[in-house]
C-alpha cells in the first residue's frame, strides 16, 4: 500500500542543528523499517572566492571541501548511528538537476528536509519548492521546531472532477495517494486526521469585480448541490480506504471531515492552521499528463501561507522534468 516507506533519504543544507531534522528522519525509518541515507548538500565556492575573500584561501579544491564535510558527518553519524543504522553521503557543487538525478538513481521514496527558511517567515525556501515541484517521490519538509509535535495530520483533496475524463482518473488516484499517505502519517504518529476540501463555484475575483452577475438563488441550490456531490465522492474515497485497511483502522482513525466553500488558495490554509495542523499531505503538481509540469497557483500560495510540515506528493505517472 502507498504510504509505506522503504529507502528514505534525509537531506542536510548545512551543518547547524541539523539533529532535529535527522531525529525525525530516523523516528520514520524506524517506523516503516526502511533504509535510510543521510546526505549533506552543500554548495561549491565560486571560482573567484580567492579573489573576493582572502579567507577562503585555506579552500583550495572543491576535494578539500568534501574531504571535510566527510570528516564532519561521520563523526556526527557516530551518534545517529546508535539510534538507527543508516548510511552517509556527501554532495558538493550538485546543481537541482543533479541532487533529483542523484534522487531517482538512488531510488529513495521519501526525501526528508528542513525547510531553508525561518519558522516565523511562513514561506519554503527555494530548493524546498524545487523538490515540491519536481522530485518524482514525496518530499516531507519539516520546519524547525515542531518536528516530532503531529498530533494532528491534515489531508488537502481536490475533489472538483469536472475535467476532461483522462485527468479526472489521475486525479481520482491522486486522492487516494494522498489518503493513503496521510492515514499513514496519522497512525505513525498515532494523531487525528483531518481531511479538507474547499470548493468554489464562480471565482471569487470574478464575481467580486462585477465581471459576471450571480442570480443568488441559483447559486445557493448549485453549491448545495457541489457540497452534495463532492461529499459523496469523500464517501467513495474513505470506503476505498477502509477496504485497504485492515479491519477497524479507518474506526480507529475517525477522520475528521471538512468541505467548506470558499477560495481555494485562501481558505485551505485557514482551515489547517485553524485546525492546529503539525502537517499537510497535499499534492503539489497543477496539471496532469504535463511532465514535470509546475506547481499550480492553489498548491503554491496554500505552501507559502503554512507554517507546518508539508508532505507534498505526485499524481501517478508524473514525470520529473530531469528523469526524461
Amino acid at each position: 500500500m502507498k504510504g509505506h516507506f522503504t529507502n528514505i533519504v534525509c537531506v542536510l543544507n548545512d551543518t547547524h542543528k541539523q539533529d532535529e531534522v535527522v531525529a525525525q528522519a530516523i523516528h520514520v525509518a524506524k517506523r516503516h523499517q526502511a533504509r535510510l541515507t543521510v546526505v549533506l548538500k552543500l554548495d561549491a565556492l565560486p571560482p573567484n572566492a580567492k579573489m573576493v575573500m582572502q579567507s577562503f584561501a585555506y579552500l583550495e579544491t572543491q576535494t578539500s571541501i568534501e574531504s571535510s564535510a566527510q570528516v564532519w558527518l561521520k563523526d556526527k553519524a557516530q551518534a545517529w548511528q546508535e539510534k538507527y543504522p543508516l548510511d552517509t553521503d556527501v554532495r558538493v557543487g550538485d546543481s537541482n538537476n543533479d541532487f533529483l538525478h542523484y534522487i531517482v538513481e538512488s531510488g529513495f521514496d521519501l526525501v526528508i528536509k528542513l525547510s531553508e527558511a525561518d519558522f516565523l517567515e511562513r514561506l519554503f525556501g527555494s530548493e524546498d519548492m524545487n523538490l515540491l515541484r519536481k522530485c518524482p517521490c514525496p518530499v516531507w519538509v519539516v520546519h524547525r521546531g515542531n518536528s516530532r509535535q503531529y498530533d494532528t495530520i491534515v489531508a488537502c483533496l481536490d475533489l472538483n472532477y469536472h475535467y476532461p475524463e483522462h485527468e479526472v482518473s489521475v486525479r481520482k488516484k491522486l486522492n487516494m495517494d494522498i489518503l493513503r499517505y496521510a492515514s499513514q502519517v496519522a497512525l505513525m504518529e498515532f494523531a487525528q486526521l483531518h481531511i479538507i476540501h474547499v470548493y468554489d463555484a464562480v471565482p471569487e475575483n470574478i464575481a467580486r469585480g462585477g465581471f459576471i452577475s450571480v442570480d443568488e438563488n441559483h447559486l445557493t441550490s448549485d453549491l448545495q448541490d457541489i457540497y452534495a456531490e463532492r461529499d459523496a465522492e469523500l464517501d467513495r474515497l474513505l470506503a476505498n480506504l477502509e477496504e485497504e485497511l485492515d479491519d477497524g483502522t479507518l474506526e480507529y482513525l475517525a477522520p475528521q471531515r471538512h468541505i467548506t466553500h470558499g477560495y481555494p488558495r485562501r481558505e485551505i490554509a485557514i482551515a489547517a492552521r485553524s485546525l492546529g495542523a503539525k502537517a499537510v499531505v497535499m499534492g503539489t503538481v497543477a496539471r496532469i499528463g504535463v511532465p514535470g509540469f509546475i506547481m499550480g497557483g492553489t498548491a503554491e500560495e496554500t505552501i507559502s501561507q503554512l507554517d507546518c510540515a508539508v508532505l507534498g506528493i505526485k499524481p501517478e505517472g508524473f514525470i520529473s522534468p530531469v528523469s526524461e
